[in-house]
């Protein structure tokens, strides 16, 4: 995995054996991996600074029938993972607004305040499932015999109301401020419908013939995924306009939409030799479209599958596909003009992590290195944080690697593993603030190099 670079100081170039810089600030690019051996549950919740997803256990320790289930979220901003809840229920349909996380369980939907340390069961007779929630509002799908509802609940009043019902099909519904859009079976077609949810005003936005589903929401904006005339493309709606279209036609199958401000996101198989389901097998890239640009560009491709991808405040994350534990990664949109996405370049081999963690570790970064590269990783600590501490592992004892980092100001510092008295294959430092007070503000900028006798090395980063 090849991180693009960023404008930096002179000073780290030196210290990064003295590889030239490259143009574009803002144009860097990092991943992380929500990494272990616990299943992920096949979607991400996201919104604004934080990543969240479902893991599970096989249910074969237990027996048959228990599936511990946890809650894990990622914060962008501090790089900290963390478990928000676990028990022994099945959850599924995962969404998150801020600090509330809303779920399905086959029993009822749930929904967790963690800021309250609040879980609230919104139990009735009916079939519950598909929540979804924004700010003070739940919606999610109930269905009773034959008769389908969406229905609402207000957390910070308690009011419980349906919103919309139907002999016919409903269901995938999305939410942003006071509108929601979802799939609605309609005289044989399928539509997609946008509600006002202050005055109860529904308006269809498309029943073309051809069946549609998994509408997403931001402001006024809604995309959609539209099998008319054949496999599903990605379509767009401009609420304000009422125009609507294909984002990036294409004659392969495009999935799992979502949006947020001017970028669209979602699984594309252009590059596949099958369908989704199809007998050639699954492998997905995901494609990403900048409105304001008016550019498609491919996020992240591979000899693999990537799949379900969330888009929020300028980052994307999806799920890796190549194996049952489907770890998340994610990714910064550069946003500079200079092309749709940096990116194409996959994530190469999988690393793995050497034994022994550091104690309280909450998250690293799995990537390898080869000759001659560098990775770029930037952070930003929390106002008042006094230290910032690093650990850089890796497993290949003929390969030496360096750590360099360089705080806002430009100070700079240059460790490589005998500068931590052990000769381990890692490089372990800590960085202080002045006589014990806090960092200094803003992003600190770091870099791996090194020489490399076997390629490509992997190696594992953390700070906390």
């Amino acid at each position: 995995m090849r991180k693009a670079p960023v404008v930096l100081p002179a000073i780290l170039i030196l210290l990064c054996f003295c590889l030239p810089a490259v143009s574009g600030a803002g144009s860097f690019d990092s991943y992380l991996i929500a990494k272990s051996e616990s299943r992920k549950y096949n979607q991400i919740a996201f919104d604004g600074r934080t990543v969240a997803w479902v893991e599970y256990g096989s249910g074969e320790a237990d027996g048959p029938g228990f599936y511990p289930g946890g809650i894990y979220r990622y914060d962008i901003v501090t790089g900290w993972e963390e478990l928000v809840l676990a028990d022994t229920s099945w959850k599924r349909d995962l969404d998150l607004s801020g600090k509330r996380y809303a779920w399905s369980d086959g029993r009822g939907i749930f929904v967790y305040d963690e800021a309250q340390n609040l879980l609230t069961f919104l139990y009735s007779n009916a079939d519950q499932y598909s929540p979804c929630i924004d700010g003070d509002t739940v919606l999610w799908v109930e269905r009773s015999g034959r008769e389908y509802s969406i229905a609402a609940y207000d957390l910070a009043s308690g009011g419980y109301r349906r919103v919309a019902s139907s002999m016919e099909y409903l269901g995938d519904p999305a939410i942003s401020g006071y509108r929601a859009v979802f799939c609605e079976r309609r005289d044989g077609r399928d539509a997609i419908v946008c509600l006002d949810l202050a005055t109860g005003e529904g308006a269809v936005l498309c029943m073309e013939e051809g069946p549609r589903t998994m509408p997403a929401i931001d402001g006024g904006f809604v995309v959609w995924a539209d099998g008319r005339g054949g496999p599903y493309q990605v379509y767009l709606y401009d609420l304000e306009t009422g125009e609507s279209g294909p984002v990036s036609p294409s004659g392969a199958f495009q999935m799992y939409p979502d949006i947020s401000g001017g970028l669209v996101v979602w699984e594309d198989y252009r590059n596949s030799p099958g369908s989704p389901a199809g007998p050639g097998g699954r492998r997905a890239d995901i494609r990403l479209y900048d409105r304001e640009s008016n550019k498609t560009g491919i996020v992240i491709e591979g000899p693999f599958s990537v799949e379900f991808p969330r888009v929020s405040q300028g980052y994307v994350v999806w799920s890796d596909g190549r194996n049952n534990a489907h770890d998340i990664f994610l990714r910064k949109y550069s946003g500079d003009g200079r092309s749709p996405v940096p990116g194409g370049e996959g994530l190469g081999l999988p690393a793995v992590p050497t034994p022994s963690p550091t104690p309280d570790t909450k998250v690293r970064y799995y990537s390898t290195i080869s000759e001659g590269e560098i990775e770029w990783y930037s952070l930003d600590p929390l106002a008042g944080d006094t230290k910032l501490s690093f650990e850089l592992r890796w497993e290949d004892p003929a390969s030496s690697l360096v750590l360099a980092v360089v705080s806002p100001g430009g100070s700079a510092w240059h460790f490589s593993d005998k500068d931590d008295l052990r000769s381990d294959q890692a490089v372990r430092m800590t960085i202080s603030g002045v006589a014990g007070g806090p960092l200094e503000p803003g992003t600190w900028v770091v870099a791996v190099s090194g020489s490399t006798k076997k390629e490509p090395v992997p190696y594992d980063l953390c700070w906390y």
